[in-house]
């Protein structure tokens, strides 16, 4: 090998794994220093991620070192064999008291530190936000900043997408008045991390969205405000009020929340392709993109192109799906995966996960004018909101509605949930937690459902778990994977979860999880508890 040139090596490495370049790299300097080249990981990312379809932090891959692009293809690979193998397994890479007495409340990765920063809430007499940094390898974790305003109970937080904003989270707080409040992580007089307060914004509304300068929030029934936090822009999205039954209340007993005084309580807002898509409890609604007015100007408010109903969601995800070696122009479909809830106790213990898509509407074009809220005329897409009822597909609607079942479910046990967030990649991969079955803990402890969910190998008495699916993607093949139906008709039983981690404490029981956040591309897990602990997992 000593008598091979330079360019000759180059193209040997692209030919081999990523394992026997690391192997290589052990034979001489010369080969060693080669190995440590941008060309030869440039080349491994193309042949061995990119078209394998594995997660990888695409935007960040300019900005990207050698050592850096070397670490994030390594950990691209274990991500996928991970995926695609159930003997792979994860690990626990670090765990921490972050709240003592009270549990945490919610959980957040922070945009840009490669899966090592995170901000949790928890709520004692007073609410506090608290910003922690693991170190490499898990060794250790230390408090970055806290903020806790005497006073004020912390009602809700978001975490901006773009890691290179100001305003890195996003904070509703009710005390003396109700407000939102924008806080940066910057430096003190003392040169230690603080968090401080860029702006205030007086809403009696929730943060659910911000990315960027752009910041959503709303109420629990139909309004959403866009508002550009910077310039104090700002537009309204009015969507549908829906009647209110104060007599469905579902049974806490049963493993329901009471829904009467949130029936129509947010889940999610995605800044789509020249739209915004707002999820509710009861409904979803796409929107025109809004055009952003000053402060001191009529500010526009806007209905809804189109609008749907799956019945009342029990926890839902959407994001933009990836497909393939994606053109990065192209217009991506948006993928929703849901879990529908009943009020019904007496229903089966086995619920569905269930995948389902917006398309891209062909006929619509970036040249056409976007909708004028003083001039708008269109009829009204809120007048049906039945389930599986087909609703008028909106020339201007840059997606077409109503969204498409992928073919693809997965089952789940039904039972109560503290955590009831799903978390779905752009690549496909969601993770969400089983919870222990419903019937298993009421006065007989016999429980005669005792049936194995199919695909998952759990059963309803096993203790709470952390489970994952690969549910569409590039990583499952061309064929996009063999969802489908079964042979007993039932469909979705191509969609096989696995369980991705459990905990068991000492007496054996398992934590009771109360927040969740998955990062697809850097494939990390955050679980928080009712006993104040977070637990940070890396797959593969």
């Amino acid at each position: 090998m000593s008598d091979v040139d330079d360019d000759t090596l180059i193209h040997l490495f692209s030919f081999l794994p990523v394992r026997s370049i690391l192997a290589m790299r052990q034979t001489c300097r010369r080969i060693q220093l080669m190995s440590r080249t941008r060309i030869v990981w440039r080349n491994a990312y193309i042949a061995q991620v990119l078209f394998a379809g594995y997660p990888f932090p695409r935007r960040e891959l300019a900005s990207m070192d050698t050592a850096q692009l070397e670490h994030a293809v390594r950990r691209a690979i274990r991500i996928g064999a991970f995926w695609r193998s159930p003997e792979v397994p994860l690990r626990e890479a670090s765990e921490f008291h972050a709240s003592f007495g009270t549990g945490v409340t919610d959980v957040r990765f922070l945009p840009g530190h490669d899966g090592r920063r995170l901000a949790t809430l928890s709520k004692g007499i007073w609410s506090v936000i608290t910003c922690w940094e693991t170190s490499v390898g898990g060794a250790g974790v230390r408090i970055i900043a806290k903020w806790s305003p005497k006073s004020t109970i912390i009602t809700g937080l978001v975490v901006n997408s773009d890691a290179g904003s100001d305003a890195l989270i996003a904070t509703s707080t009710h005390g003396e008045r109700q407000r939102i409040e924008l806080l940066s992580l910057a430096k003190d007089a003392k040169g230690s991390d603080t968090l401080q307060s860029l702006g205030v914004i007086d809403a009696a509304m929730r943060p659910i969205a911000l990315q960027g300068d752009l910041l959503a929030y709303g109420d629990e029934s139909s309004q959403t405000v866009i508002t550009n936090w910077r310039t104090g822009e700002i537009a309204h999205l009015q969507g549908a009020d829906e009647p209110v039954d104060l007599n469905f209340q579902a049974s806490e007993s049963e493993g329901c929340r009471p829904v009467s005084l949130n029936y129509n309580r947010y889940l999610q807002v995605v800044f789509a392709h020249k739209s915004i898509l707002v999820v509710r409890a009861r409904s979803i609604e796409l929107f025109p993109e809004p055009v952003l007015r000053p402060p001191h100007e009529p500010c526009p408010s806007y209905r809804p192109l189109a609008r749907y109903s799956f019945g009342w969601i029990d926890g839902v995800s959407v994001n933009v799906q990836t497909r393939g070696q994606d053109v990065d122009s192209a217009v991506k479909p948006l993928s929703i995966l849901l879990r529908a809830e009943s009020d019904d106790p007496w229903m089966s213990d086995t619920h569905m996960l269930d995948l389902f898509v917006l398309e891209p509407n062909p006929a619509y074009t970036a040249d056409d004018p976007p909708q004028d809220p003083a001039t708008d005329t269109t009829e009204d897409p809120t007048t049906s909101a039945g389930p599986g009822e087909d609703h008028a597909r909106h020339p201007l609607a840059p997606y077409i509605f109503p969204p498409v079942h992928s073919g693809l479910s997965s089952p789940s046990v039904r039972g109560i949930l503290r955590c009831t967030d799903i978390v779905l990649g752009p690549h496909g991969t969601a993770v969400w937690i089983m919870p222990r079955g419903a019937r298993s803990a009421d006065l007989t402890a016999l429980d005669v459902h005792q049936s194995e969910v199919a695909g998952a190998g759990l059963t309803a008495q096993q203790p709470e778990v952390l489970a994952g699916a690969m549910f569409a993607g590039p990583m499952l093949g061309a064929e996009g994977g063999d969802g489908g139906e079964g042979e007993d008709g039932e469909r979705g039983s191509g969609v096989r979860a696995r369980t991705v981690y459990v905990r068991r404490a000492a007496s054996g029981s398992a934590g009771n999880w109360t927040a969740m956040d998955y990062v697809e591309e850097l494939g990390v897990v955050a679980l928080a508890s009712s006993q104040g602990m977070v637990t940070v997992l890396e797959l593969g």
